[in-house]
């Protein structure tokens, strides 16, 4: 088992969140567009037999070569004994680590290594954001308005505007995805998956891809061993949406939801009913605990329960995670 990263940047404006589940969603319209329907089905019932070929994270912001991880939902509790400084100094420290929303590779092996979190270069990140404060935002949202078209006249519609907010990365931002391959020979040789994650990027990802949006360059797919998870642990992190299963075991830590109101994509998404169910995720930086050793977590939907109108579609919740060690006595 190997875990890969690859490096893509966006070369037009994005309108959908590089979110696992949506990646993976798009990834299966691309592996249908190569192969068939018959391969689809193959791949699939791979994932719900618990046979996953490889796992996926949602996209990482890369500004120059740091990438920024998924801040774990752990915050430091207060110690109980302090005096007045003491207490004003804590909570000016806890809350500047709270607005910090991302952990460099330092500071994420540090986490894996006991479960907790430290801001190791806060201090520096402080002073160049203060010299750094006029430059632009890492990620600029655009404002885009147009109008509804007549499917009959094929004309303007008259006071039928609607307006969308793509968001622009700076030139010295790139993404990042996660990908644990688990199967090597199915994701290098039976599934191409190595060409068709690249082509779930290049070819367009999200919302208006056909007008010009979500286009992305594809910089590499390089094996990533920078990570580092203890032989022994008994929690997880997910950096990605989690869907649990049952089998998973698993005991709350800290954790945050994102409840998806999600549409079918490409031909399906013109279809009578191209509406999904609402399904909730534990979102990434989510934290458990868990007894079960296992190389994944999560689940992917059952026929039938994400949409009724098309029983074959699927949600995937089988996120990128990383083993930590953790203490349950930890402040």
């Amino acid at each position: 088992m190997k875990t890969y990263a690859l490096t893509i940047k966006l070369k037009s404006g994005l309108l959908t969140e590089l979110q696992s589940d949506t990646i993976y969603g798009h990834f299966c319209w691309r592996l249908k567009e190569q192969f068939d329907d018959k391969k689809l089905t193959n791949f699939l019932s791979l994932y719900k037999n618990g046979n996953p070929i490889f796992l996926l994270s949602d996209g990482s912001i890369k500004v120059n070569d740091e990438i920024r991880f998924p801040r774990p939902f752990i915050f430091d509790k207060p110690k109980v004994k302090q005096d007045k400084y003491e207490k004003v100094l804590n909570f000016v420290e806890r809350k500047a680590n709270k607005e910090r929303n991302y952990l460099t590779l330092d500071e994420m092996n540090f986490f894996l290594s006991n479960g907790k979190v430290k801001i190791i270069d806060r201090a520096e990140t402080s002073d160049s954001n203060k010299k750094n404060k006029k430059k632009k935002k890492i990620l600029e949202d655009g404002l885009r308005v147009s109008v509804q078209i007549d499917r009959q006249s094929f004309g303007s519609m008259q006071g039928r505007l609607f307006s969308y907010k793509p968001k622009y990365p700076r030139d010295d931002v790139s993404f990042v995805v996660l990908v644990k391959v688990i199967d090597k020979t199915n994701f290098f040789n039976e599934f191409n998956c190595e060409q068709i994650l690249k082509d779930t990027f290049s070819l367009g990802y999200g919302k208006k891809k056909s007008s010009g949006y979500g286009q992305f360059e594809v910089l590499s797919f390089e094996e990533f061993n920078q990570i580092q998870e203890p032989k022994e642990s008994n929690a997880f992190i997910s950096l990605g949406n989690y869907l649990p299963s049952i089998n998973d075991k698993v005991i709350p830590i800290a954790y945050d939801i994102n409840t998806k109101y999600g549409k079918l994509g490409e031909e399906l998404s013109s279809s009578e009913n191209p509406f999904k169910n609402p399904i909730v995720f534990l979102t990434a930086g989510s934290c458990f605990k868990t007894d079960m050793k296992k190389e994944f977590y999560g689940r992917v939907t059952e026929n039938g329960e994400i949409s009724r109108a098309n029983n074959f579609a699927v949600q995937f919740g089988i996120p990128f995670t990383l083993k930590f060690i953790y203490d349950n006595n930890t402040p």
